[in-house]
């Protein structure tokens, strides 16, 4: 392996710390940690886009800035209380805190992030001003993740926390934040008194701890951050900063279930071992067809595989290439 290079380390924001830095832990395709997930859901973004869209070229990089600057700031509130980007789905953020007081430092990020939002209001575009509201919902204990497949290194959420904190989001509505049982034992009493589902609203309106501090990512060699990415995201971006643009593409989705029920009887190991081929099993699919492995998502019980054809990159067929991706892994499983 070389030393990071410009092109390699453009990639580093593209590529999660902790699958950047997995090496440096363990040997293992699964790892532990104690930890508050955190998961955000945007209300707003798909309605902006839409309009910006009949734009064009200009529509796309006003979206552009509009992300960035949205974005910019809640993920800048995050790390500055020890989170990590974990998944980022377009209008919705997925975040661990760990470190001390993890469970109060990730409360008073979701509380700063909603304030963020709220100041965005004043943002103006060309289709008006910003109406963003956000969900969240949170959960704090040992988290599992799971770096698995062939072609490229896939960092996997799965297993009981993220079905808890999957759960607290899906509770929430615009405006709320949920958080599971377990976060609410680690709050100072009295900030979480009404009892939604399985999940308790937060009360706070303003952070209730001194921010612990970011922490810079540690310098890597390059394949350590590349082949954390899918080889078309990672040959498109390596050349540098895209140009915005709208695609028309076509997106599938393999979902999995099962990840609870399995880590309970044959542990993480086991559960690593049997993502693993699932993702070489879709790494193999779209490879042959064409189809980029976009990225993965958490879900209850299990998660989502995105795939898409058109982007990064334009060609023909895109309907027909993620059919036939999407049959060779209904044959491969059947």
């Amino acid at each position: 392996m070389g030393k990071a290079t410009p092109d390699t380390m453009s990639l580093a924001r593209y590529v999660p710390r902790l699958n950047a830095e997995w090496d440096r832990h363990t040997t293992e395709q699964w790892r532990e940690i104690d930890g508050t997930l955190c998961y955000i859901d945007i209300s707003g973004f798909t309605a902006l886009s839409e309009k910006l869209a009949q734009r064009g070229r200009i529509g796309a990089e006003e979206l552009t800035e509009v992300l960035n600057h949205v974005f910019g700031k809640m993920l800048g509130v995050a790390y500055d209380r020890g989170g990590s980007l974990l998944k980022f789905g377009g209008d919705a953020l997925l975040l661990v805190f760990t470190g001390t007081d993890h469970p109060i430092q990730a409360c008073s990020a979701a509380v700063e992030m909603q304030a963020v939002l709220r100041e965005a209001r004043s943002y103006e575009t060309s289709a008006g001003r910003l109406h963003l509201k956000m969900s969240v919902g949170l959960h704090s204990g040992t988290v599992h993740l799971f770096r698995v497949g062939d072609s490229h290194k896939e960092l996997i959420l799965t297993g009981p926390a993220a079905s808890m904190t999957t759960e607290m989001e899906e509770t929430a509505v615009a405006g709320e934040i949920l958080i599971s049982s377990a976060t609410k034992a680690a709050l100072p009493s009295g900030s979480a008194k009404r009892k939604k589902g399985d999940g308790w609203l937060l009360s706070w309106r303003k952070a209730r701890i001194e921010c612990c501090g970011w922490s810079p990512r540690i310098a890597l060699e390059s394949n350590a951050i590349a082949t954390g990415m899918p080889i078309a995201l990672r040959e498109f971006l390596s050349h540098g900063a895209a140009e915005p643009e709208h695609h028309i593409a076509t997106v599938g989705f393999v979902k999995f279930t099962g990840i609870d029920a399995l880590m309970a009887e044959a542990g993480p190991g086991g559960a690593a071992a049997a993502l693993d081929e699932l993702v070489r099993n879709v790494q193999e699919a779209v490879d042959e067809e064409g189809v980029t492995f976009l990225a993965s998502d958490i879900d209850e019980d299990g998660g989502k595989i995105i795939l898409v054809a058109g982007v990064p990159s334009v060609q023909e067929d895109d309907e027909g290439r993620v059919l036939r991706a999407a049959r060779r892994l209904a044959d491969r499983s059947g």
